[in-house]
C-alpha cells in the first residue's frame, strides 16, 4: 500500500507540474499574441501614415514639375519628356519581389507598394533637382542679357528726327543720323534703357553734354546726348530706369531734346526697334 502510495503521489505531482506548465505556456502565447497584435496594429498605422505622406509628397513633386514645365516654356526651354520623368527602371524582378509578390498576406504586400512608391518618389525627387538647377542657371543667364539689353525710352517725348539719312539742320547737306531726337523740355529726368556701367561722361561740340553707358557681355552700348546736366560718373554701375541726366539744349542743337543712340558691337542700331511700348512692364 506504501508503494501505491508513494506511486500515486508521484503521479499526482508530475501531473501537477504538467498543468501548470501547460497554464503557463497558455498564458505565454496570451501575452504573445496580444504583443503580436499590437505590433501588427502599430505597423499597419505606420504604413497608413507613410502610405499618406507618399501621397503628399507625389502631389508636390507633381505641381513642382508642372511649374519647372511652364517656367521652361517661358524661358525658351524645352520640357522634359513624361517617359523621362517617370525616371523608372527595368530588368528582371529580384529574389526579394518574387517573394513579397507570392505572399498573400494584405499588410506585406501593401509595404512592398510603399516601398517601390518612394523608391520611384526619390529617383523623381533626383531627376527633378538636376533639371531644375540646368533651369536656374539658364534662367539667370537670360535675366542678365535681358536686363542688359535696351528696351524702354530713355525719355517721353516727340520724335523730332529719326534715324538714318537725313538732310543736316546745320550743315544743310544729306548726313547720316546715328540715333534719334526725342523732343521736350529742359530739366526733363532722362533715365538708362538698360543696365549697364557709365563708360563716359563728357562734352563734345557736336553732342553737347554726353553720357555713355556699356551694357555687359550683351555688346551694347547707349548715348544720350545734349544733355542740360549728367548725374552719373564715370564706371557708375546703373540700373535700367536710374536717372542719368536731364534734357538740355547743349552743342550743336535746335532746341531742347534727347539725341540717342543704341550701338551693338560698334553698329549702329535703330533705337525705335528698342523702344517698349509706354505701358510695357519690363521688369
Amino acid at each position: 500500500m506504501l508503494c501505491v502510495l508513494c506511486a500515486l503521489f508521484v503521479s499526482g505531482g508530475a501531473g501537477i507540474v504538467r498543468c501548470v506548465w501547460f497554464t503557463a505556456s497558455y498564458g505565454y502565447a496570451k501575452i504573445h499574441v496580444y504583443n503580436s497584435r499590437r505590433q501588427n496594429g502599430d505597423l499597419l498605422k505606420t504604413l497608413q501614415f507613410l502610405e499618406k505622406f507618399t501621397e503628399t509628397k507625389e502631389r508636390e513633386l507633381q505641381e513642382l514639375m508642372r511649374f519647372e514645365d511652364a517656367a521652361r516654356m517661358k524661358f525658351g526651354m524645352n520640357t522634359i519628356d513624361e517617359d523621362i520623368r517617370l525616371a523608372g527602371v527595368g530588368g528582371a524582378p529580384d529574389i526579394e519581389q518574387l517573394l513579397l509578390t507570392a505572399l498573400e498576406d494584405p499588410p506585406v504586400q501593401q509595404a512592398a507598394k510603399i516601398r517601390s512608391r518612394i523608391e520611384s518618389l526619390l529617383r523623381q525627387a533626383e531627376l527633378v533637382d538636376s533639371t531644375s538647377s540646368r533651369l536656374a542657371y539658364h534662367a539667370t543667364s537670360q535675366y542678365t542679357l535681358w536686363s542688359q539689353r535696351p528696351s524702354i525710352w530713355p525719355v517721353y517725348g516727340r520724335i523730332t528726327s529719326g534715324f538714318g539719312y537725313r538732310i543736316h539742320p546745320f550743315f544743310g547737306r544729306l548726313m547720316f543720323h546715328e540715333g534719334i531726337d526725342i523732343a521736350n523740355a529742359i530739366w526733363t529726368p532722362v533715365v538708362a534703357t538698360a543696365d549697364g556701367i557709365v563708360a563716359e561722361v563728357g562734352y563734345t561740340t557736336d553732342f553737347g553734354n554726353l553720357v555713355k553707358v556699356e551694357h555687359g557681355a550683351t555688346g551694347y552700348t547707349t548715348v544720350y546726348a545734349h544733355l542740360r546736366q549728367s548725374s552719373v560718373v564715370e564706371g557708375q554701375v546703373v540700373k535700367r530706369g536710374e536717372l542719368l541726366g536731364y534734357v538740355g539744349n547743349s552743342g550743336r542743337s535746335t532746341g531742347p531734346h534727347l539725341h540717342y543712340e543704341v550701338r551693338k558691337l560698334g553698329k549702329y542700331e535703330n533705337p525705335i526697334e528698342y523702344l517698349m511700348p509706354l505701358n510695357a512692364v519690363v521688369d
